[in-house]
């Protein structure tokens, strides 16, 4: 008899479980979201008391691209604008894995890089890379040169859920190793404007990595599900382009993505507010003695001896 999927790899896939509601809880800590800007809140607002109300048309994101294209200065064909970042590493992992293939991540790591892998067929392998500690990257290159069943490498920086950060020498030599062997890689930047360094830059540049951004985190437009991929070429960007939907966003969230690129004051603000608050928050829990790593990102993770306990009490 055949499983209820047909498919013998859904079977192995779990889903991304979203938190439930919850009366209790005032402030979400855990979901890494950032605050809207007042100039993106006043572009939506005009976008719906528009002719259209911004809704009743499909939306279009070829100024979008483009514009995302003019702020790392790349050509605009190598954009592909996703429904959230995730979508972006979905459609990564739909043109390459296959069955029998592998993604290679460092653990803890993102949960959609598993969702997706297995989905395709293939399996994850993980390397540990623990808070506070250096970035596994001779652990990392040996993997991709050796194993041939290996069809994405990924490195997250500044990574969720620990914090910590790969830098531009780490990024490059990895893109270089991974060229070599023919194994994709996916450079994970979701959280990369809070990083001291940032590797982005160098890799659009060196054109060998699929990097992958979100509108979330910095630009706080986590509920409008926006990201976006930089492909290393045209040709990959198309066929990211072919595997997902005709229209991965709405044109209320396209609105709030220029306008929030736009306000280039208010992002600069808002993203030193946070490198500020989180070197307090992490000092005030280590005060409290828990084991905090310095953190890289717009959240900081904390060591307890009781996490379960903590949150729910929280």
């Amino acid at each position: 008899m055949r499983s209820a999927s047909e498919s013998p790899w859904i079977d192995a896939a779990r889903a991304y479980v979203p938190r439930k509601p919850d009366p209790r809880i005032r402030w979400f800590l855990d979901a890494n979201e950032g605050r809207p800007l007042p100039s993106v809140s006043a572009a939506i607002a005009a976008a719906l008391s528009g002719p259209s109300g911004g809704v009743s048309r499909y939306p279009s994101f070829y100024e979008l691209e483009a514009a995302i294209a003019r702020k790392w200065s790349v050509d605009p064909a190598r954009i592909v604008v996703t429904g959230g970042g995730d979508d972006a590493i979905g459609r990564i992992c739909m043109t390459r894995l296959a069955p029998g293939s592998k993604i290679l991540v460092h653990e803890p790591a993102f949960e959609m890089f598993g969702v997706h892998a297995r989905v395709r067929g293939a399996t994850v392998m993980g390397l540990t890379w623990l808070d506070g500690t250096p970035f596994p990257l001779p652990a990392t290159i040996e993997a991709v040169k050796h194993d041939t069943s290996l069809g994405i490498a990924t490195a997250v920086s500044p990574c969720n859920p620990t914090g910590g950060a790969v830098t531009r020498e780490e990024a490059l030599a990895l893109a270089d190793a991974c060229a070599e062997s023919g194994c994709a890689f996916l450079f994970d930047a979701a959280y990369g404007e809070f990083a001291d360094d940032d590797p982005t830059p160098a890799l659009v540049e060196d054109g060998s990595a699929y990097i992958v951004r979100s509108f979330s985190k910095a630009y706080g437009l986590a509920g409008l599900r926006l990201g976006y991929a930089i492909a290393p070429d045209a040709d990959r960007a198309g066929a990211l382009r072919s595997c997902g939907m005709p229209y991965p966003s709405s044109s209320l969230a396209a609105v709030a993505a220029m306008a929030a690129l736009a306000d280039t004051e208010g992002v600069a603000a808002a993203i030193a507010t946070v490198r500020k608050e989180r070197a307090v928050l992490a000092d005030a829990l280590r005060s409290l003695g828990a084991k905090v790593a310095d953190p890289k990102a717009n959240f900081v993770l904390a060591r307890v001896g009781n996490p379960a306990g903590l949150a729910e009490h929280m």
